[in-house]
């Protein structure tokens, strides 16, 4: 530093012009209460709190043995979705029906009776039912699907 240089901050040079406080109160993030610190502390408490009574439930329903478990549909079968990815590129819809027979293993029903006439460009990552429904949107036909 030259001697110009150590003249200006001998001039503007103010006690306490470096502080903190007086720095966050320039950007308009002042502490407006001599209880922030309390409240800071606080809502840590609280949340160390929830977190702590939220891992305490998640392990006791995460080792429930199977006798214990909550049966929703208790005498009811389960069925689970089957989720596969299937492709079609300017397809006729009976080649397209064909291959969800294929890929899913299901029979789809009142397919229309000019179906070669339709034709569908598609990535579709689902189950049967939602395909099948999601083309009925975008040809505006009635078809059905049917579980064997």
């Amino acid at each position: 530093m030259d001697e110009k240089e150590i003249m200006f901050v001998a001039r503007h040079y103010r006690k306490g012009g470096f502080s903190v406080e007086k720095g966050w109160r320039r950007l308009g993030i002042g502490i407006t209460s001599k209880w922030w610190r309390l409240r800071v502390a606080a809502a840590v408490a609280a949340t160390i709190v929830l977190s702590a009574t939220a891992a305490v439930i998640y392990r006791h329903y995460a080792t429930l043995a199977p006798t214990e478990s909550i049966a929703a549909n208790e005498g009811q079968p389960t069925e689970i979705p089957v989720v596969k990815v299937i492709d079609f590129e300017n397809t006729p819809l009976t080649e397209v029906v064909e291959r969800i027979r294929e890929t899913y293993g299901v029979e789809v029903r009142n397919v229309p009776e000019n179906a070669d006439s339709y034709r569908l460009s598609l990535h579709y990552e689902g189950t049967a039912e939602d395909l099948v429904d999601t083309i009925n949107d975008i040809l505006y036909t009635e078809m059905e699907v049917e579980r064997p």
